[in-house]
């Protein structure tokens, strides 16, 4: 029996939850289960308390440094992969032993671990002797779905590891997700690869086929995929620095959203909690969570992508319709209908109404009329327009209106797109340091690491290879190498339109993974696809799409064979090499028949709302359905946010 691709999405969870289960079942009874609160929201959409309870948890308790006596012997905690709350565990742990030493003969001590254990964490372990004391866990949940074509492993420490970090530990998760999710949906026909990491994990994915000697799916009888599209977060920074249009792109500037949930907290927002002279609000003892699905809250699937200004307009008509409601002109019998069919919906409609309503009147105090400006300026930036007055209104922001992650969100997407002199970097860095200390120096170096901003070299440095450079090379550059790319992919619209993608951005740009999309789905042949994204450097196809092109795929064996680090690349073949063959041999350029016209995007380091909406736009547009995966749903300040 062929069931729907929602429900198949659904079970994904029962996947998690037996995982979960089998690790509980190594535990034993009457355990004490410690909870990082990051993992709280993603673990109720696991399980509940009483599942908890039935597999053997008697105490739960919220993980803190300051944790004290728990009611049992045995503990179980359930972290993510992060070194230092890791040696917090441990300390902990360690604390308790000193205090009573015979429990460590007892193995009383477990660490679960979200998504694995490293080689590292045993070296730690033993370290601090308590190897074979406490015992390891690994927990790779599988992906949520969190809302209507929206999956997400809720991971927003992966970014950070692997961009700004440079440690390719977690990969092996990311390419496990895909691993579980292809068993149940069948394995995309054509694939396309954006970046070194995004290669990395199909490589990995390739090898977990062949060692656990299990094949996908018969793809020719259930294939819920037509391709696949995965691209690293590096490969477009512009959409995660640029300030989103949409209602759920700014719902994720101002609130803090953990896995589906929004904290409507409009004391604590995530701006006024980033100024320099912010004042200690009083905290709210009441919380309101709104919960974005559109399943439940179908007045936040109309509005969810719509642009902000349209939102209160929509907000206004359906007040007005409640309002024109009736219910005293009912019967009796009609209103006993009423109470049990409508009354119930009705309250939860106003309820939702209520919070939306809040939410859009805190995102306008907050944005306090610099919308406009702000959006101005970052349309100059992406067309090279403006270089002096741009900079001026970056300058002018660090002097009297910094903010510790959007003045450097500023910075880097100027930066990126229309560079900075040696001077105008030390002069942003010098007032950034002056507002918030020098203990942030090292934020600079995290963000160069990442690919976020761009140093330029002294002038004393570079003035005897100036002298040898030709002239040239020396007159003013009218487009960048962004801008370049962002011309041959049409990226950067000339006029607005009201089916464009770019309306997320304020018409000014169209996220390069709905680019990718509206390519795929528009091309009649995989030349025509790769001639299109040709711009592009770390572009990589696979799938069947490509045997049946017979461009001298190498099987897994030929590839061991010839085992090295440098060609270990298993699954995907570069698109440049594939786009020469395909000129040179007519016969090879056969059409592309992507069935069913359901794609898959994978982004590695988190994807934004307005991605998300962009590719709502190319789905209505080419009459197909695009599904976004991502290991979290981010926004600017949250990409700043991991590199400080």
């Amino acid at each position: 029996m062929d069931h729907p691709l929602s429900l198949k999405l659904a079970s994904l969870s029962l996947v998690s939850q037996h995982k979960l289960e089998c690790i509980l079942s190594t535990c034993g009874n009457k355990i004490d289960f410690i909870i990082d609160p990051m993992l709280i929201k993603p673990l109720e959409r696991i399980c509940g308390v009483t599942w908890l309870r039935q597999h053997g948890v008697d105490k739960i308790y919220k993980m803190d440094p300051q944790l004290g006596a728990t009611a049992n012997t045995k503990r179980a905690y359930l972290i993510p992969a992060c070194l230092h709350k890791y040696k917090c565990v441990l300390d902990q742990i360690a604390s308790v032993l000193s205090l009573n030493p015979s429990l460590s003969e007892t193995k009383c001590f477990h660490i679960i671990i979200v998504p694995k254990t490293m080689s590292t964490y045993d070296s730690i372990l033993e370290s601090k002797g308590l190897y074979d004391i406490v015992q390891l866990h690994s927990f790779s949940w599988e992906l949520f779905n969190l809302d209507d074509q929206l999956l997400s492993l809720e991971l927003p420490f992966l970014y950070k590891q692997v961009f700004v970090e440079q440690n390719q530990s977690l990969l092996s998760s990311i390419a496990m997700s895909l691993w579980s999710l292809f068993h149940v949906t069948g394995r995309p026909k054509c694939i396309l690869s954006l970046g070194k990491v995004s290669s990395s994990v199909l490589d990995v994915l390739e090898v977990y086929k062949e060692s656990y000697q299990r094949d996908f799916i018969n793809v020719d009888k259930s294939q819920d995929f037509g391709s696949l599209i995965i691209m690293d977060r590096d490969q477009d920074y512009a959409s995660s620095l640029l300030t989103p249009a949409t209602y759920t792109g700014l719902l994720n500037e101002i609130f803090s959203i953990n896995c589906g949930q929004l904290d409507l907290n409009v004391k604590e927002t995530k701006i006024k909690k980033g100024k320099v002279n912010f004042t200690t609000e009083e905290k709210s003892d009441k919380k309101t969570v709104i919960t974005l699905d559109s399943f439940t809250d179908t007045l936040y699937g109309e509005i969810k992508h719509r642009h902000f200004s349209e939102v209160l307009s929509v907000l206004s008509s359906k007040a007005k319709l409640l309002k024109n409601e009736d219910i005293k002109a009912l019967g009796i019998q009609e209103m006993k209908d009423y109470v049990t069919t409508k009354l119930q919906q009705v309250t939860l409609f106003k309820h939702n109404l209520v919070n939306h309503v809040l939410a859009c009147e805190t995102i306008i105090a907050e944005m306090n009329n610099k919308f406009e400006n702000l959006t101005q300026t970052e349309c100059e930036m992406l067309n090279n327009r403006n270089k002096k007055g741009n900079y001026t209104y970056v300058d002018e922001h660090f002097g009297t209106d910094i903010h510790v992650y959007n003045s450097l969100r500023l910075m880097c997407l100027l930066s990126l797109t229309q560079g900075l002199s040696y001077d105008e970097y030390n002069s942003l860095v010098s007032k950034y340091l002056l507002a918030f200390g020098y203990k942030f120096l090292y934020v600079f170096n995290n963000l160069i690491s990442a690919g976020l901003l761009v140093q330029p070299s002294s002038p004393k440095l570079s003035l005897n290879i100036s002298h040898l450079s030709n002239l040239s090379e020396r007159l003013p550059k009218w487009q960048t190498a962004f801008q370049n790319t962002a011309n041959k992919l049409k990226q950067l619209p000339q006029t607005e339109s009201e089916n464009s993608p770019g309306y997320v951005f304020n018409g000014s740009y169209i996220p390069l993974v709905a680019a990718m999309c509206n390519t795929l789905l528009t091309s009649e042949s995989l030349l025509e696809v790769l001639n299109k994204l040709s711009p592009l450097n770390d572009l990589k196809v696979g799938g069947a799409i490509i045997d049946k092109q017979k461009i001298g795929m190498e099987t897994l064996n030929e590839k061991l064979s010839n085992l090295s680090l440098n060609n270990f690349e298993l699954s995907c073949k570069d698109a440049k090499t594939i786009l020469k063959t395909l000129k040179s041999d007519s016969k090879m350029n056969g059409g592309i028949n992507i069935k069913p016209r359901t794609v898959l995007v994978y982004i590695i380091g988190g994807v934004t709302y307005a991605e998300i909406a962009a590719c709502d736009v190319i789905q209505t547009i080419t009459n197909s359905k695009i599904f976004i995966a991502s290991d979290c749903v981010s926004s600017g300040s949250d990409v700043m946010a991991a590199n400080l």
